[in-house]
């Protein structure tokens, strides 16, 4: 599975509006652009970059294991305040498709501060 940018600044907008603190589950509908199985999987690509704090615990009613969200880390606040400006965000969009879809990570973090250094810098 390709990693989907776009998927997780969708999910750090939604993982701080959603905050709660004993944690929550993604609910996944069939009006949702990404499968349970791409929006699991890029969680915990997150879980991973150290973006967001997850769990994964077994749901005994459910028989099935599932994942907790507890938040943001420091690492999400600042690359979401990053990339949350609609304007920076298609800056990037459109430098990552000149680059055939994909960039590393960590370019896209330094980037990503480049564009809102300079965005907020120029207000």
């Amino acid at each position: 599975m390709k990693r989907d940018m776009s998927l997780i600044r969708n999910l750090l907008l939604d993982i701080e509006s959603e905050y709660t603190e004993g944690g929550f589950a993604l609910e996944v509908t069939e009006e949702d652009e990404y499968s349970e199985e791409e929006m699991n999987y890029h969680l915990q690509l997150m879980k991973e970059a150290k973006l967001i704090k997850l769990e994964a615990v077994f749901d005994e009613e459910e028989e099935e294991e599932e994942l907790l969200i507890y938040g943001l880390t420091w690492e999400g606040h600042e690359l979401l305040d990053s990339i949350r400006n609609e304007e920076v965000w298609q800056q990037l969009l459109h430098k990552m498709r000149k680059e055939k879809g994909s960039i590393p990570f960590s370019v896209l973090r330094k980037q990503a501060a480049k564009a809102a250094e300079a965005f907020f810098g120029s207000e």
